[in-house]
């Protein structure tokens, strides 16, 4: 009832619309009946089959427990680090502070992602984490997906301390989830462009969705906001470059994942040895 009277209208067919119990129908003269028919069986035949359907994204990498056994980690790694309120030695020395790290502290741009200020906040980070994570590796597999959400999410925090410079400190894994988010709508980008041709509005849908997601998840008001965003920016930046290797749906070779995955534990690793061998 909407395509059919616009076809004939506009080969200039006479017609009305009624409807009669729960049916509608249109009402032509008897001699206008057999070009209606054959208008609206051309239209038809010329429309078949489009749009055409858009292929279904072939995920390179099957799900696997990597992301939540990771996220899991770090909730343990909270039992020993203990909360902010107690000051341990862990947020002394690896809490990102604006000042620090301009003036040469590069690690606790990774330090402060395994850190937060209570269970209710670690817990909330491997939630969302373990889903945006998983999608990550499903694109990128287990080794190449938490590498560049941790080069992400660190490089967010280091955007954050040079917009602060001083009197900031920031804690938390939610500058690495929503790098992830970032990553996860630059490859949908990527993906979308070696799809069919769309317009620039179809294509910027996946980058709004991550800002909606940065707007219901990353915007209360104990949430250091401009860290989640400069996470997300990380995250696009990341994406963008992952997006080549996402060209192909075939999985990269196990000892690729395998030496980014170690790469992954050892700038962790690194990072925190830093943290307690170094003092600036």
């Amino acid at each position: 009832m909407r395509d059919w009277p616009l076809v004939l209208s506009s080969m200039d067919i006479p017609h009305s619309t009624r409807k009669y119990g729960g049916d509608w129908y249109i009402l032509l003269a008897e001699a206008d009946v057999d070009r209606a028919i054959s208008a609206i069986r051309l239209y038809q035949a010329e429309n078949r089959d489009w749009p055409p359907r858009r292929a279904k994204e072939r995920l390179a990498y099957p799900l696997s427990p990597v992301a939540p056994v990771l996220l899991v980690a770090l909730v343990v790694f909270h039992a020993i680090t203990g909360t902010s309120a107690a000051n341990s030695p862990w947020f002394v020395h690896g809490a990102a502070s604006s000042a620090r790290i301009c003036h040469g502290a590069l690690w606790q741009t990774v330090t402060a992602l395994t850190l937060h200020a209570d269970y209710v906040h670690a817990v909330g980070n491997a939630i969302t984490g373990a889903i945006f994570l998983s999608a990550v590796n499903r694109r990128l597999g287990d080794g190449r997906g938490p590498f560049l959400v941790l080069v992400a999410g660190a490089l967010g925090n280091l955007f954050n301390a040079f917009w602060y410079r001083t009197n900031h400190v920031s804690i938390g894994a939610s500058t690495a989830v929503f790098a992830a988010v970032g990553i996860l709508a630059a490859t949908q980008l990527a993906s979308d462009r070696q799809a069919l041709p769309r317009s620039r509005t179809a294509w910027a849908k996946p980058v709004v969705g991550g800002l909606a997601l940065l707007g219901m998840l990353g915007a209360s008001p104990q949430s250091d906001l401009l860290a989640h965003l400069f996470g997300f920016v990380a995250g696009l930046l990341a994406g963008a470059v992952a997006s080549f290797w996402t060209r192909s749906a075939r999985p990269s070779r196990p000892w690729v994942q395998a030496v980014m995955g170690i790469a992954t534990l050892a700038i962790v690793a690194g990072a925190w040895s830093l943290a307690f061998r170094l003092r600036l």
